[in-house]
C-alpha cells in the first residue's frame, strides 16, 4: 500500500487525511495528515513488521513517553492487509537537525546552549533506562535542537524495546558499542548480546563527543589504511579493533591534522573531567562494559560544572576558567586577553561564575532535584547603573543574605541579590553559598 497528498482512511470512526509527505526512511515513510482537527505526524511501514515489532510498539504506546523530549508514538493503526503505522506529534519548525549542526549548517546560540542541549540528551536516556528501556538504534540522524535555547527533540522512537531484546535493528556501525558490532556472546545466557542500557551508554558518548568535539572519537589515523571506508572497514575500526583517537598511552589513531582540524582545535580546551569521562567509556569500557562506562548520572554532574564555570571574553569566546585544572586560565585561549575579574557563587560542592545572563538551577539549591535545566536566578545587569550586578530570584520562598560585617537582610522569592564579595545567601537549610571573586 502506498499513500498519496490528499488520500485518507479511517481510524477510531475519525478521517486521517494524507496531506504531504515528510520524508522516507529505511523502514518506512513519514506523512503529514489531519486528525481529528489535528496536524500530525503518520509513520507508515514499507514491509509488514514482525508480531513482536507490532506488539512492543503498542506496549511503549500504553505506557507513554518517558520524557517530552521524545517524539513518543501516539497511536496504533493497522490495515486490512496487516500493513501497520502509528501517528506522532509533528517536529517544531524552530528545530533543526543535529546532523546540520555537524556540518556547519546550523549553529548553537553559545556554548551554554550547546551543553544545556547535551544535558538534556542524556537526561532523556537516563528517564528512558529508568523504565527498562534501551534506544538500539542511537545515531546522529535521531536527534534535533533548537539553536537559541539548546532544547532537544529525540525521533525514531518505535525501535525502543526493553533491554537484551532486539526487534532486528542494532544502528549504525559508527555509533554501536563494539560488543554489539562484533555480535559478542552475552556471558549469561551464551546468546548474542543485544543492545542494552550498558551499550547505549557507549553510543550515547559518542553522540556527546561529536557534539562538543565535532568528530567521531574512534576516527583518526586509521582512516589512512583504507581506500574506501566500506562495512569491512566500519568493523574494524569500530569492532574488531576501536582505537580511541585519544587514548593516553596508544597514539596510533590520534586525529589527522588538516582533516580533523574541528576536532584537533576543540579538544584541548575541554575540561580535564570531561577528557577522562570520555577515556574511562571509550578504553576502559571496551574491557568492562557494565563498570567501564560513564553513567547518565555523572554525565550530568560533569557537564552542569562544565557550564557553570564558562565565562565568556570580551572577544565573544566561551572558556572555562578552571577551578579543577591543574592551572587557571589567566588568559581568553582565541584573543589571548587577560582573563577579567569576576565573582562566582561557590554553594555546597558548586562554583558557579557569574556574568550576565548567567543562571543558577534548582540543582544547585537542592541537592535531590533532577531539574537540570530549571532557572531558580539570572545574573541581570541595572539599567541605572551597569557597574552593579545581581542576581534576580524566581523561587518559592524568600532568601537570608548576611554580608561580611555580619548583618542579615530578606530577600523576596523574586528580589535581586547584589553581587558582593563576600556575602552569603542562604537558599534553604541545606544549601548556603558565598559570592567571591577571583583577584
Amino acid at each position: 500500500m502506498t499513500f498519496n497528498k490528499n488520500d485518507s482512511f479511517t481510524y477510531n470512526d475519525q478521517k486521517v487525511t494524507i496531506l504531504d509527505v515528510i520524508g522516507e526512511g529505511g523502514q518506512g515513510e513519514v506523512y503529514l495528515v489531519d486528525y481529528n482537527k489535528q496536524k500530525l505526524a503518520f509513520k507508515y511501514y514499507k514491509e509488514i513488521p514482525s508480531d513482536d515489532f507490532k506488539y512492543n510498539l503498542k506496549s511503549n504506546i500504553a505506557k507513554g513517553s518517558p520524557s517530552p523530549n521524545f517524539l513518543w508514538p501516539k497511536e496504533y493503526i493497522e490495515f486490512d492487509d496487516e500493513t501497520c503505522g502509528y501517528l506522532m506529534d509533528l517536529r517544531a519548525s524552530n528545530y533543526v537537525s543535529f546532523v546540520s549542526y555537524l556540518t556547519g549548517k546550523n549553529k548553537f546560540k553559545n556554548k551554554r546552549t550547546l551543553l544545556n542541549w547535551c544535558i538534556e540528551l542524556v537526561k532523556s536516556f537516563k528517564l528512558l533506562h529508568e523504565r527498562g528501556f534501551s534506544y538500539q538504534d542511537l545515531n546522529d540522524g535521531n536527534f534535533f535542537l533548537e539553536p537559541d535555547t539548546g532544547k532537544i527533540l529525540i525521533c525514531d522512537n518505535d525501535n525502543v524495546t526493553a533491554d537484551k531484546r532486539s526487534l532486528g535493528v542494532l544502528g549504525k556501525m559508527r555509533y554501536m558499542a563494539p560488543e554489539i558490532v562484533r555480535a559478542d556472546k552475552d556471558k549469561n545466557t551464551g546468546e548474542r548480546q543485544m543492545p542494552d542500557t550498558h551499550s547505549d551508554r557507549f553510543s550515547l558518548a559518542v553522540i556527546l563527543f561529536l557534539a562538543l568535539c565535532m568528530g567521531n572519537p574512534f576516527e583518526g589515523e586509521c582512516l589512512k589504511k583504507y581506500v574506501i571506508v566500506d562495512e569491512k572497514a566500519e568493523y574494524e575500526m569500530f569492532g574488531s579493533n576501536p582505537v580511541y583517537i585519544y587514548h593516553e598511552t596508544n597514539r596510533s589513531n590520534r586525529p589527522i591534522r588538516g582533516y580533523h582540524t574541528a576536532v584537533i582545535n576543540k579538544y584541548p580546551f575541554l575540561p580535564s573531567y570531561i577528557k577522562e569521562a570520555f577515556h574511562r567509556t571509550f578504553v576502559d569500557g571496551l574491557k568492562d562494559r557494565e563498570n567501564g562506562r560513564t553513567t547518565e548520572l555523572e554525565w550530568l554532574k560533569l557537564l552542569c560544572k562544565y557550564r557553570d564555570e564558562l565565562i565568556t571574553c570580551s572577544c565573544g569566546h566561551e572558556y572555562i576558567f578552571g577551578f579543577n585544572e591543574k592551572k587557571y586560565n589567566t588568559k581568553c585561549p582565541y584573543c589571548k586577553k587577560e582573563t577579567r575579574k569576576f565573582c562566582y557563587l561557590a554553594i555546597n560542592k558548586s562554583k558557579i561564575l557569574l556574568e550576565p545572563n548567567k543562571y543558577i538551577y534548582e540543582i544547585h539549591v537542592d541537592k535531590y532535584s533532577s531539574n537540570y535545566n530549571m532557572p531558580i536566578g539570572k545574573v541581570i545587569i541595572n539599567k541605572n547603573n551597569p557597574s552593579l550586578w545581581g542576581i534576580l530570584l524566581n523561587l518559592p520562598n524568600d532568601v537570608v543574605v548576611k554580608d561580611k560585617e555580619g548583618k542579615e537582610k530578606t530577600i523576596a522569592k523574586d528580589g535581586v541579590i547584589p553581587l558582593i564579595n563576600g556575602l552569603k545567601i542562604k537558599f534553604n537549610d541545606n544549601a548556603i553559598g558565598e559570592i567571591l571573586t577571583n583577584k
